[in-house]
């Protein structure tokens, strides 16, 4: 808060940190109320919920007339805190304000950091380290000239310009980014347009335990990603309408700043190679590989060991051959990192789409982002064909949003739940996934992805869509999905659990679940056997009823209409009228049939088989 009137002329005093300070100030309205605002709703913010050590050194880089560096001085006074800031006319009421406050532990240094700049070797300081070492006190004097250029309507900060510019711009006072490594501070405010990715960069191997402020330009998350010699780090950067962060609560603190793609093999020899090189392709250090090879026969296991063997980004997992949900979860136990994807072996992706989708889950925060998907095909020449999903049309709303060279929009979960189950073209956030309770479950062999989409849409409130980069959903003649056999009947099945959880649970709305089943069942019934279609209408109609009995609904005839099940409606009527003595409660829903287990399906469907072999 700002208390006036003012004390004198240009001076105001300011409430932050639980400390008021009093400043002289640039006689500019909006550069007040912008330094303000970031102090208040970025700087104070982030520390308020965290634990600030008692002592340490603070770097203040872009420090103005000390909006931030004076008031946590003040609030803190057993840190050290240095301000770096090179517009001469806020340098001098910098000094001012220091002596105005009383403040003896903040050491001001006019110059800004040039990314053109090299630094002399200079030993780093030492966590905990009392008064800096003489080499650093010195290197703190040692300014260079360096062009930089004022950044119209902000106030006097200043951006760096690269060499060949040097002539359309000013010279200002200038020291090398890698200086900030050696003073190795505990906390780090930024405000340094243009210099971010260069000071993100000198301070990845130290461990810098806080770092608040501004970003003006775009700039790579891994940036300001810590590595694993620099320990955990709490960020938190505003960057436009995104905040770059790194929240304490929002992760567990020993999983690693990357994203894990766990590719679930079984009898990919083939199609291995093409998958994994495509997620290897953009080189991203931050994206692991994991094969988990689900007991395959085909030698794919040893296929990935020659191939990928001496590659640090690929890891091999085997296991006992247990179906693909069992390969996804085994992948995920293996896993210690912050963000995670599943895809299955025989499709690909755009190179830089998991690159792309995770620098947009960084910057948002968000629970869960997602690119677009793309049906892959071989024509009768051999040659690929890409064929763009129903989103194509259906996902290009405008009011894109912007990051860098990527655009994204917000997708209600109701529109996720709604469409085709396409988990594998989706970054998840760990954290996100282990406190829903979101698994693959592993008794089913077929649709497992179909729950895991439904739990994720209802729980996720809204995803990122990220235009431009595509999934490449192979089709060939061995999918499972191409087989028409009773595996679709695991669809009740998955449906069944995602109905007992809203019970458990009370989810008070359920349309998106209801026409998602339908949607599922018109699929089902399309791709089906023609010798299963009869049993999948008495499944149908059944599990229907069951539904409708458990919570009222009353599915209409264009909605039954719409599946293009022939029978439908009248089934669902006499099932209905077998219960009518069946009060409609909750306890419905706990009934079982066996026309809902695949496993039975295949049963009754090899007696008939064997009988009908006894007739003839």
């Amino acid at each position: 808060m700002v208390n006036r009137p003012d004390t004198a002329a240009g001076v105001i005093g300011v409430t932050a940190l639980g400390t008021k300070v009093m400043l002289a100030v640039p006689d500019d309205a909006a550069e007040a109320d912008r330094r303000l605002h970031e102090l208040h709703e970025v700087h104070e913010m982030f520390l308020a919920s965290r634990a600030i050590p008692k002592s340490g050194l603070c770097v203040d880089v872009g420090a103005g007339a000390g909006w931030f560096a004076l008031p946590f001085a003040k609030a803190f006074p057993e840190w050290q805190v240095i301000c770096f800031e090179p517009d001469g006319d806020s340098f001098e009421l910098l000094g001012k304000n220091v002596a105005r406050n009383g403040l003896e532990n903040v050491t001001c240094v006019n110059a800004a950091f040039h990314p053109g700049l090299d630094a002399a070797d200079l030993p780093r300081r030492a966590p905990g380290q009392g008064p800096l070492p003489t080499a650093l006190n010195h290197a703190l004097t040692a300014t260079q000239k360096a062009a930089f250029q004022p950044l119209p309507g902000l106030g006097a900060r200043l951006a760096p310009l690269p060499d060949d510019a040097a002539d359309a711009g000013v010279q200002a006072p200038a020291l090398s980014p890698d200086l900030l490594a050696a003073l190795a501070p505990d906390l780090l405010k930024l405000d340094a347009p243009g210099g971010e990715q260069a000071i993100g960069a000198a301070l990845r191997s130290v461990p810098v335990g806080f770092i608040t402020g501004q970003i003006y330009a775009h700039t790579p998350a891994q940036a300001f990603l810590p590595t694993p010699e620099a320990g955990d780090r709490q960020y938190y950067l505003v960057a436009g309408e995104h905040a770059l962060r790194r929240d304490y609560e929002d992760n567990f603190d020993t999983r690693q700043n990357r994203l894990d793609i766990v590719v679930a093999m079984y009898n990919c020899r083939g199609y291995i190679q093409e998958c994994v090189d495509s997620l290897l392709a953009d080189g991203n250090p931050d994206i692991r590989v994991l094969v988990v090879d689900d007991g395959s026969t085909d030698d794919s296991g040893a296929l990935v060991t020659q191939l990928y063997g001496d590659n640090p980004r690929v890891r091999l997992l085997t296991k006992a051959n247990g179906g693909c949900a069992s390969a996804r979860n085994f992948g995920r136990m293996h896993s210690d990192a912050r963000h995670i994807t599943f895809i299955d072996a025989d499709d690909r992706v755009d190179p830089g789409m998991f690159s792309a989708l995770l620098e947009v889950a960084r910057y948002t925060g968000t629970f869960v982002v997602e690119g677009e998907f793309e049906w892959f095909t071989l024509d009768e020449d051999g040659n690929e064909v890409l064929t763009p999903s129903y989103e194509a049309t259906e996902h290009r709303a405008p009011g894109h949003h912007r990051l860098g060279d990527l655009t994204y929009r917000w997708l209600p979960g109701d529109v996720v739940a709604t469409g085709q189950p396409t988990i594998w073209r989706r970054v998840y956030r760990r954290d996100f996934l282990d406190r829903q309770n979101i698994w693959f479950p592993e008794h089913v062999r077929a649709f497992d992805d179909q729950i895991f989409q439904l739990l994720m849409a209802r729980y996720c409130g809204s995803l990122a869509h990220v235009h431009g980069y595509a999934y490449h959903y192979r089709q060939h003649p061995g999918q499972d999905i191409k087989q028409g056999d009773e595996r679709h009947f695991y669809s009740f099945n998955m449906f069944r659990a995602i109905f007992l959880r809203a019970l458990d649970e009370g989810w008070d709305r359920l349309d998106p679940v209801f026409r998602s089943l339908l949607n599922t069942m018109a699929w089902s019934y399309a791709e089906l056997k023609p010798s299963l279609k009869n049993t999948y209408l008495e499944a149908g109609s059944e599990f229907l009823a069951v539904v409708s009995k458990t919570y009222g609904h009353n599915f209409g005839p264009a909605e039954l209409t719409a599946t293009k099940i022939p029978g439908l409606e009248l089934m669902l009527r006499r099932k209905l009228d077998e219960m009518r003595d069946t009060p409609s409660n909750y306890a419905v829903m706990r009934l079982e049939s066996w026309r809902w287990q695949p496993e039975f399906i295949r049963m009754m469907d090899a007696n008939r088989s064997a009988h009908a072999d006894i007739q003839d």
